[in-house]
């Protein structure tokens, strides 16, 4: 949880005080899904830079369960290989279960080969390394389209 200062000011004192940011699962739309764990932060940390607020999750399963619970997830910003569950699979599980929710989907790749059709699994496919750009732009497209 972060906190951020901001000063009352009263004549002839300045107090500072601390204003806590809401809680994130209440309030991010977007979550980044990776098994590679050391991407998860950086990623997150490029959306922050833009404003925007992302859950992390390294477990496809643990992100399926997440998105259930949070009706404010939007966007699903998944890695295609992953070793339990793939993207490819993440994506059916939360259509199937999830019918009304019209979620959102970026597929993220290192494989220049992709073996599905990018509009059967989310319509928008990066390949890695992904740049900050690259990922604003899409996240950013996403959220913006009427579903």
């Amino acid at each position: 949880m972060r906190a951020n200062f901001h000063w009352l000011l009263i004549p002839h004192r300045a107090i500072a005080f601390l204003i806590f940011k809401e809680d994130m699962m209440s309030k991010a739309s977007i979550i980044l899904v990776d098994d590679e764990e050391d991407v998860l932060p950086e990623y997150q940390e490029m959306l922050e830079i833009a404003g925007m607020d992302a859950l992390i999750s390294a477990d496809p399963e643990q992100a399926f369960a997440m998105v259930c619970g949070n009706a404010g997830i939007e966007l699903v910003v998944t890695d295609l290989r992953m070793a339990r569950l793939d993207g490819a699979g993440l994506i059916c599980k939360l259509r199937d279960a999830l019918p009304a929710r019209n979620l959102r989907f970026i597929v993220i790749t290192g494989d220049a080969t992709v073996p599905h059709d990018p509009a059967e699994i989310g319509g928008r496919v990066l390949l890695k390394p992904v740049d900050r750009a690259e990922l604003i732009a899409a996240v950013t497209a996403a959220l913006s389209e009427r579903v």
